[in-house]
């Protein structure tokens, strides 16, 4: 953290005050960021999980049909959900 300089009257100076408020920025940004990739790494997490469930569910179903759509639906949310992440944490950086 820098060190303030204060003038003759002792208040810091506004290059002080300014490198303050920047730093604090960056903490927040940095914090920020962090929370987002921990969002979008149980956001992949759940995705997943959910769709391997649904996979599971199509396999005991007994109409062909039925288990090809629930399969066609699984293909595009896992597209969806990956492009989303990605655009996601291509932004974060």
């Amino acid at each position: 953290m820098a060190t303030t300089t204060a003038n003759k009257t002792g208040i810091p100076s506004f290059d002080a005050a300014f490198e303050q408020v920047r730093e604090s920025n960056e903490q927040v940004l940095a914090a920020t960021r962090k929370a987002a990739n921990l969002y979008l790494d149980t956001y992949e997490k759940t995705v997943d999980r959910t769709t391997e469930l649904q996979l599971k569910l199509a396999g005991l179903s007994q109409q062909e049909w039925l288990k090809s759509l629930i399969e066609a639906q699984v293909d595009v949310t896992r597209e969806l959900a990956g492009s989303y992440t990605t655009t996601a944490r291509s932004l974060l950086k």
